[in-house]
């Protein structure tokens, strides 16, 4: 499957169209959005982890002790 990072714009494999088919309209997808378009062996959309903006600012703004 061919996914969009940006959006939820995807392809599957099992939508009917060839190898060849999917990746131009990845490409399409790109040249229109600017969008990053990825690809998965994965018949389902890869999730990623939600994660608290707080937690994360706290950790990235902290000093560090070496």
């Amino acid at each position: 499957m061919k996914y969009c990072h940006n959006c939820e714009w995807a392809v599957h494999e099992t939508d009917g169209y060839t190898a060849q088919e999917r990746k131009e309209q990845a490409l399409e997808h790109h040249i229109e959005t600017g969008h990053t378009v990825d690809s998965s062996d994965s018949a389902i959309r890869p999730q990623v982890p939600t994660v608290c903006e707080e937690i994360l600012l706290e950790e990235l703004l902290e000093p560090t002790t070496f």
